[in-house]
C-alpha cells in the first residue's frame, strides 16, 4: 500500500473493505458461518469508526486497535474451524449469563426482585439445550495469535495496550511524556494499519474462495 497515504486514509480504506465484504455476505444465503462473519465485520466497522473519530487519542486508539486485532483473529478462527464456530455461538450464552448473574446478585443484595431476570435465564438455558451449540468460555487470544502466527504481535499489542488502556502507573505518572511527541501514538497506529491490511487480505481471500 502506498506510503503516501495518511493514517486516516489507511483506515478509511479498511472501512471500505469492511463495507464491501459486508454487502457481499448480506447477499449470500444464510449460514451460521456467514452470520457470524457478518456480525464480526459489523463490529470491526464500528471499532474502525471509533478509531477514525479519535486518531489523536492514545488511549482510545490503543483500545480500538487491540479490539480490531482480536476481531481479525476470531474471524480467521471461526472461518477455519467448525468447532470454533460452534463455540463462538455458545460463548454468547455464557457471556449473557455472567452479566445477568451479576445483575441478579446485585438486585438481591439490594432487596429487589430479580424474578424476571431469572425467568429470562431459564428460557435461555432451555433454548441452548435444544440448539447445536455449547456454552463454553471465551477464546484465549494468546492461543489464537500463536495458532495463526501472530504471537510476537500479540505480546507487543497486549503489553503496550494494557499499559495505555488501563490506569497503569506508567500511563498515570508519565502521560504527558507519552503523548508529548506522539511517538507512542505513531507506533500504535502503524501496528493498526498493518493489521487493517492483514484483515483486508483475509477478507479478499474469503470472497474469492466463496465466489
Amino acid at each position: 500500500m502506498s506510503q503516501n497515504l495518511t493514517n486516516r486514509q489507511q483506515f478509511e480504506i479498511a472501512s471500505e473493505n469492511f463495507r464491501i465484504v459486508r454487502n457481499y455476505l448480506e447477499g449470500k444465503d444464510y449460514s451460521t458461518l456467514n452470520s457470524a462473519l457478518l456480525c464480526l465485520l459489523n463490529e470491526a466497522q464500528r471499532e474502525n469508526d471509533r478509531l477514525l473519530s479519535s486518531l489523536d487519542d492514545l488511549t482510545l486508539v490503543s483500545l480500538s486497535i487491540r479490539n480490531l486485532f482480536e476481531i481479525y483473529l476470531i474471524s480467521k478462527h471461526v472461518n477455519s474451524d467448525e468447532k470454533a464456530l460452534s463455540n463462538w455461538y455458545g460463548q454468547s450464552h455464557k457471556d449473557s449469563k455472567e452479566v445477568r448473574d451479576g445483575f441478579i446478585t446485585l438486585l438481591e443484595m439490594k432487596g429487589l426482585d430479580a424474578t424476571e431476570l431469572k425467568q429470562i435465564q431459564k428460557f435461555e438455558d432451555e433454548s441452548l439445550k435444544e440448539s447445536q451449540f455449547q456454552s463454553k468460555g471465551s477464546f484465549q487470544v494468546r492461543n489464537l495469535a500463536e495458532k495463526y502466527g501472530y504471537l510476537h504481535d500479540y505480546q507487543f499489542i497486549y503489553k503496550l495496550s494494557s499499559k495505555l488502556v488501563h490506569p497503569s502507573s506508567m500511563k498515570v505518572m508519565t502521560y504527558g511524556t507519552l503523548t508529548k511527541n506522539k511517538n507512542y501514538l505513531s507506533v500504535v497506529l502503524q501496528v493498526g494499519i498493518y493489521f487493517a491490511q492483514e484483515f483486508s487480505i483475509f477478507l479478499q481471500t474469503l470472497m474469492h474462495k466463496n465466489a
